[in-house]
């Protein structure tokens, strides 16, 4: 299907906003501390219908990271609470697998993520004995066992893997945008939960 031709108003509108200067400071300016990718999800979640369209046309560069920063919090949120706000719990828990992955570049994959595996399940005992199951969720550390492995394959397979292309100087370029990303999650479930108690 072609696409429809532009008078030459449209046309004249079109050039203005594609290489107006003013247009890219604005917007740079108006996205302030979050990082491109964290402002264009937002930006394309109050404007679903353009990610609708985009999904139409199985646009390959259409990835969007708050969906796997969602998915990355509800594996967490499995078996830990950070608190409210968030601080300095979901730092603390992203760099605990970003630590080892940068530390084992020279072991299997499925090394690295039982080495995850291990420092959460460190982690989670130390919660617990601080906390209680205010933040360290679960009847025991083997019932949740399955949820940190969970946690930690995703970290290492989608996190490093797909989104870091398993470079590690990109995972740690990224990784102030993942704590953004994960801490905004958070701010919105929360909100979610004081507005609908059931949710």
């Amino acid at each position: 299907m072609s696409r429809p031709r532009l008078d030459a108003e449209q046309k004249k509108v079109s050039f203005s906003l594609a290489f107006s200067p003013n247009l890219i400071a604005a917007l740079e300016k108006v996205r302030g501390a979050k990082s491109q990718s964290v402002f264009v999800e937002e930006w394309l979640r109050q404007n679903p219908q353009i990610a609708a369209e985009l999904a139409t046309m199985n646009d390959p560069g259409f990835a969007p990271p708050i969906a796997h920063y969602e998915q990355l919090m509800e594996r967490l949120l499995e078996f830990y609470s950070p608190g409210y706000g968030g601080q300095p719990g979901i730092p603390r828990t992203l760099f605990i697998a970003q630590k080892i992955i940068i530390r084992y570049y020279e072991s299997q994959d499925q090394d690295i993520q039982d080495q995850i595996v291990v420092a959460m399940e460190a982690f989670w005992l130390e919660e617990r004995r601080k906390h209680g199951q205010s933040r360290a969720r679960g009847a025991s550390l083997e019932a949740i066992l399955p949820s940190i492995k969970e946690y930690a394959r995703y970290y290492y397979q989608v996190i490093f893997r797909e989104m870091a292309k398993g470079e590690r100087k990109l995972l740690q370029h990224r990784f102030r945008s993942l704590v953004r990303g994960c801490e905004a999650v958070y701010r919105e479930r929360l909100k979610a939960e004081r507005e609908h108690p059931n949710y």
